[in-house]
């Protein structure tokens, strides 16, 4: 921009659209992951009422698995060529990554201690 224009330039605070979408990816990753830990602290303090972590039909399974599977398309949604975005890109799709392969982990865990 030429100087004599910078004065009459308005500057505009606003989020670009792949940030956004990054954002709506790991908000939808921390719910799933919220999901689990509140499971996980329910089997602790609260064995009664928890579901059980080594079927693979549970509610928390499902509810997890609600917000993964939207998580992972946006998170793929955000790749793009510049090279200094893919570690954010890479983050959000492990986070909703691992929210998919978590009921495997714990069926693994299962036959380990069983």
């Amino acid at each position: 921009m030429v100087r004599p224009s910078r004065s009459q330039w308005v500057p505009r605070a606003y989020a670009r659209r792949r940030h956004r979408t990054w954002m709506k990816s790991m908000t939808l990753a921390a719910l799933g992951w919220g999901v689990w830990w509140a499971g996980l602290v329910l089997a602790r303090f609260a064995p009664g009422i928890a579901p059980d972590f080594l079927s693979g039909r549970t509610l928390i399974t499902a509810l997890s698995f609600a917000c993964a599977i939207p998580g992972l398309v946006l998170a793929l949604g955000t790749v793009r060529a510049k090279r200094s975005w893919l570690p954010f890109a890479a983050l959000a799709i492990f986070a909703n990554a691992s929210l998919l392969v978590m009921p495997w982990l714990l069926e693994g865990l299962g036959r380990v201690r069983g």
